[in-house]
Order: structure tokens, then C-alpha cells, then sequence
């Protein structure tokens, strides 16, 4: 990330020893990302040139993207297999595996609070999507947006949740509420289909998004105090990004390119 366009063709290919992945994430030091083998997912992390598999299960999918802890040492992700869906936690070695939830109908990937003592969920409620708080002390969920309410992003300073709205035709918007679930203002914004996860630069005062048609995207950085936005990659219309993540010291994007 600099303060030019960066082009599709400054980008740098990450070799997977597993063949295919996707959902990547960036921890210190680390990449971790979902691979698919047949009806089975499995959560990898690439380290040092080295990809050790971090947790697996017959015929379950991960569902969302994987979600870091603020300290980079525990990971959270949903999984579903048939209609059963839930909330896991893994350490970053891949010791300590185990189902936070199974109570909830959860949907797409979980955000954890920067405090680290709970995970915040979206899941289906009475047909409605809403945002849940998940303790780990072993307390059960409790509803956190009363609204329709998905795909959470927690600010660096823990002060304020982003999360998305219904989709109306083939957009949406995003809103804000504070730690405590009040309403909290904020600029104007509307996103498009596939667009979905929202990532905080340090300083929690920008936001990086996925913007563009439904088959090409850039990356773009929104100010979240006056809404002023700014196109921060141009890629080629061939390089179709399906998700991405940035760095811990917000110096680099990973993206995931679809490629027929």
C-alpha cells in the first residue's frame, strides 16, 4: 500500500504447497488461508515457505473467512456441514481445537473483539441475519444488532463494529454501531455484490473495501470521518479479485484471484 495505484502487475504470486486456496488472511508473520479437497475444507498456514494444516474435519466446510486475533496467537471460523453450522477456535500452531457455539444458524466469518474475550458472529434468527456476541468464558451468545445485521468488522480500538445490511437488489449498505450496540453515524456508503469484508487500516480511521463490477473490483480506502474515498489498486480487467485481507502493519494487501 502506497499513496499511488498500485497495478496487477506489482503483485506477487504466492506458491500453495496444497494446490488451491482461498479466504486468505495475514497474520505476523504468517499467511493463513482456507484449501477445498473434494466435500472437506481444511485451514493451512503458510510460514517461512512452510504450510502446516491447522485443522480439518470430513465433509465440513468453512464458511466466511477465518478471522485473527488482535495478538495473531488464537484463530476463529465458522464451518457447516449439512445444516449444521459452528464456531471454532484454533491457536495459531494448531493446538487447542475446539467448538466455541453450535447453537447459533451462523452466516459467512466471524470478527473477534480487539479485547479477545469474545467473537462477534452474524446468524439466522426467525429468518432474519443478525450480529451476535460469543463469549469464551463459556456464557452463551447473546444479540448484539437488533437489525438485519452480517459480515462484522471490528475497529482497531474496539469502539465501533462496521457490519453490512439486506441486500436490495444487488447492493447494500454499510453501518455502524458502538461497542455498547448504540447507533453510531457514518458516511454514506454502498457497496456491490461480492464485496462484502470490510478491513480497518491501522488507526481505525480508514477502511478498505472491495469496489467495482460484479466481475472486475479494485481496492479502495474510505475515510470514515467525511467519507472521502480513494482508489488504492488498478488492476487488470482479467484480474478478478474474489476476496483479500492487509497486513497487520497495514503495509500490504493479499488478494485472492479467481482464474477460470
Amino acid at each position: 500500500l502506497s499513496g499511488e495505484r498500485v497495478e496487477s502487475s506489482s503483485a506477487e504470486r504466492i506458491q500453495l504447497p496444497t494446490g488451491n486456496g482461498a479466504s486468505p488472511r495475514v497474520g505476523a508473520g504468517y499467511l493463513l488461508y482456507v484449501s477445498s479437497k473434494g466435500a472437506s475444507d481444511s485451514l493451512w498456514k503458510l510460514q517461512g515457505g512452510v504450510a502446516t494444516e491447522l485443522w480439518s474435519a470430513p465433509a465440513r466446510r468453512i464458511i466466511g473467512g477465518p478471522a485473527i486475533a488482535r495478538d495473531g496467537l488464537r484463530i476463529a471460523f465458522t464451518s457447516r456441514q449439512d445444516r449444521h453450522t459452528s464456531l471454532h477456535v484454533v491457536n495459531a500452531d494448531g493446538t487447542n481445537a475446539h467448538v466455541v457455539t453450535s447453537s447459533l444458524e451462523l452466516q459467512g466469518g466471524p470478527a473477534w473483539e480487539p479485547d479477545g474475550r469474545s467473537i462477534t458472529v452474524s446468524a439466522v434468527v426467525d429468518g432474519a441475519t443478525r450480529l451476535f456476541n460469543v463469549p469464551l468464558d463459556g456464557r452463551p451468545p447473546a444479540a448484539f444488532v437488533a437489525e438485519h445485521s452480517a459480515d462484522p468488522a471490528w475497529s482497531p480500538d474496539g469502539e465501533v463494529v462496521l457490519y453490512s445490511g439486506p441486500d436490495i437488489g444487488t447492493t447494500f449498505s454499510v453501518k455502524a454501531v458502538a461497542a455498547d450496540g448504540s447507533a453510531r453515524p457514518l458516511p454514506a456508503l454502498t457497496l456491490g455484490r461480492g464485496s462484502r469484508h470490510l478491513a480497518f487500516l491501522p488507526g481505525g480511521r480508514t477502511l478498505v473495501v472491495l469496489r467495482g463490477e460484479i466481475g472486475h473490483k479494485d481496492l479502495w480506502l474510505i475515510d470514515l470521518a467525511t467519507g472521502a474515498d480513494r482508489q488504492s489498486t488498478h488492476f487488470d480487467p482479467a484480474f478478478k479479485v474474489r476476496a483479500f485481507d492487509i497486513s497487520p502493519d497495514g503495509r500490504e494487501i493479499v488478494v485472492e484471484e479467481v482464474q477460470e
